[in-house]
């Protein structure tokens, strides 16, 4: 008998999108940074593109691109594998009298913004010239890659995702336990949207961790799928950051203790039989990675256990680890 979860399961939709992906590349021109070596295909595009498009904006948004998505979703191509249809309407889509979509994924802010550089374009035709004109040029240093290995990637990177879902939910898929840290409300809404048969999961070649974006009701949700030798390095040394503060036996003993009961450093040593600056600095580690409080008692120091904080550094550790499986 089907339950509940096979429901959501196939009420949901993996497709690519070239519209994703050169929002994408849109994210990487504008970063103010030079970029690792997992991304030195897009290095190419900050250095020649990043200049001209922080010039058209000045909302201080320049990595934030999702007017693009909007203008794909009105002319009806943010599902397409190629960008031919979408440049063929997107000055029709451009300067279309549409409503801005409720964008419920974005803060209030970032809806301003969408709304405001909407309108920029709809009234300039200046502006609107030089925005296409870009994304054509952004585009077109890109599209030899895509069509030589990022479009055959992301649509066998597609059918993996679909047989994944019929053995599990969609954040496993993402390999993810929380679609974005600080913003619990992002999980509902795509909860929602799979429940209503309006989730889609976007692979993505160009991308980035993670994308977001709710469009009056339809949640697009994606990720970058191409993994290299560098992702596993840079994922091993943050990690191994992430948990040297309890990777110490004597270090994690002291955390231990001080989650039974707050205690003093002096406390500690003499409980624990050990010299007090051999505690302080483990105490300063600990300090350091968050994991400890520490409130003034009268003329000296009560130390504490931060449970949130281990919580926080165990999620943030699995997310990293799981991404890195292939669904």
């Amino acid at each position: 008998m089907p339950t509940l979860d096979d429901e959501l399961t196939s009420s949901i939709r993996v497709a690519p999108s070239a519209a994703f992906e050169l929002m994408w590349a849109l994210h990487f021109a504008a970063a103010g940074h030079e970029h690792d070596e997992a991304f030195d295909p897009l290095e190419t595009l900050r250095r020649r593109f990043g200049p001209e498009l922080k010039e058209l904006r000045s909302d201080g948004l320049v990595q934030y691109s999702t007017e693009l998505v909007v203008l794909a979703h009105r002319s009806g191509t943010l599902l397409d594998l190629d960008l031919d249809r979408f440049f063929s309407r997107v000055d029709a889509a451009a300067t279309a009298d549409a409503p801005t979509p409720s964008l419920l994924s974005e803060t209030p802010a970032e809806r301003k913004v969408v709304a405001e550089r909407l309108d920029r374009l709809r009234s300039s035709k200046a502006l609107r010239g030089r925005y296409l004109q870009l994304l054509n040029k952004v585009w077109e240093e890109l599209e030899p890659d895509w069509k030589r290995n990022g479009r055959a990637a992301v649509v066998a990177e597609t059918e993996k995702w679909r047989q994944s879902l019929q053995r599990g939910g969609y954040m496993g898929v993402l390999g993810l336990t929380r679609l974005w840290p600080g913003r619990p409300d992002l999980d509902d809404l795509a909860d929602a949207a799979a429940a209503q048969g309006r989730l889609v999961l976007n692979p993505s070649w160009f991308g980035g961790k993670i994308h977001i974006v709710e469009l009056d009701g339809t949640v697009h949700v994606g990720r970058r799928t191409r993994m290299t030798d560098f992702d596993c390095r840079k994922v091993a040394n943050e990690v191994s950051a992430s948990i040297k503060a309890i990777a110490d036996p004597t270090r994690l003993t002291i955390l231990l203790r001080l989650a039974r009961e707050p205690a003093s450093v002096t406390e500690v040593a003499r409980e624990l039989r050990l010299s007090q600056p051999t505690v302080s600095a483990h105490v300063q580690l600990l300090r350091e990675a968050g994991l400890i409080e520490e409130r003034a008692n009268g003329r000296s120091a009560e130390l504490s256990a931060s449970q949130q904080a281990l919580q926080e550094l165990f999620s943030r550790t699995e997310e990293q680890l799981v991404r890195m499986f292939r669904p």
